[in-house]
């Protein structure tokens, strides 16, 4: 299965979505703001990210994105939820992600998203 980095600044859905991930099989790293994310995800090196985009505001967001896919060895999705998608219209971090989806969020959408 994956190892998957999720970052949230809301605590109890990133609580809740790390034991889904956990009881399908994946390997789960959790972060609750930008600057663990970025500490996370240098050392966990994750198949995939699945995050907030406002953690807790949009910048913090993007410059995850622009952090993560300028990282050479990271070939792997970038899954965004985000009660606000239309945040990412017209930026050029849109490109950069794999999936935008909009909150509240199925988790059989997003297990499937995951293991693609």
């Amino acid at each position: 299965m994956a190892r998957v980095l999720l970052i949230d600044d809301d605590r109890d859905q990133l609580e809740i979505r790390a034991l889904i991930f956990t009881h399908h099989g994946h390997v789960v790293d959790a972060a609750s703001n930008a600057v663990d994310a970025i500490r996370i995800f240098q050392e966990a090196q994750p198949d995939c990210v699945v995050m907030d985009l406002r953690i807790p505001i949009l910048a913090d967001g993007l410059r995850l994105i622009r952090a993560f896919r300028g990282t050479p060895a990271f070939a792997g999705r970038i899954l965004v939820l985000s009660g606000f998608p239309a945040d990412l219209d017209g930026t050029p971090e849109a490109s950069m992600i794999d999936e935008i989806l909009a909150k509240p969020v199925r988790s059989d959408i997003l297990l499937r998203l995951v293991k693609a």
